[in-house]
């Protein structure tokens, strides 16, 4: 079992013309396009915050995913740290149990996310790269994982370099975003107009 995880995002500007890309490059679709909600939780001394750490439940098609980040490692170009998930039946027990805890909701961002693999390999999780395009209410990114050269590599055979690279969680970046087009934050959903949440939520986050 791999539990650490080496990444980065990458801006897009054209979906389309990536996911040919991606096709030329010989990876295939291991899950179709899909909505995916994410849950970040935390105490309310934002204990996890302060360390860099993540409580997540997802929701990704039919599957639900509790997720542990640990602290990322120092490092100007990647992501890389401790990551320990599973698939869960009954997320609304998870939901109790994070509560009985002294965790609570802190920041909620959705996307619709396709993952790729490279042609031959067995399947989605966990193969040794692995490529995401998602589709979020700030815009469209890859998220690479995989070993350092392994990134780099399909990154530059799909035309970027390090200084694309990108280790921001999408909470930083939507912050950035509303800051960047003066507009009140809340969570990163895709919601009507005028449908925000308090600042303090992202913040918890960043």
């Amino acid at each position: 079992m791999r539990n650490r995880e080496t990444e980065v995002k990458i801006r897009i500007a054209d979906v389309k013309a990536t996911r040919k890309r991606l096709r030329e490059l010989g990876f295939r679709p291991v899950h179709r396009r899909s909505l995916e909600d994410n849950t970040l939780f935390d105490t309310p001394e934002r204990t996890l915050r302060k360390v860099r750490s993540i409580l997540r439940l997802r929701h990704y098609g039919p599957q639900w995913i509790v997720t542990f980040k640990g602290t990322p490692a120092p490092d100007s170009l990647y992501k890389s740290r401790l990551e320990l998930e599973t698939a869960v039946e009954r997320p609304q027990v998870i939901r109790s149990i994070f509560e009985a805890l002294g965790f609570r909701p802190v920041f909620r961002y959705q996307k619709y996310r396709s993952c790729y693999v490279p042609e031959g390999e067995p399947g989605r999780r966990r193969t040794s790269l692995e490529v995401a395009l998602d589709e979020t209410p700030i815009g469209s990114f890859l998220e690479l994982e995989g070993s350092r050269s392994q990134i780099d590599r399909v990154a530059r055979q799909l035309g970027y370099s390090r200084s694309d690279y990108s280790t921001a969680s999408y909470g930083a970046l939507y912050l950035d975003e509303c800051r960047t087009k003066n507009i009140p934050p809340g969570d990163m959903v895709f919601t009507a107009p005028g449908r925000r949440r308090n600042l303090a939520r992202v913040k918890a986050f960043v």
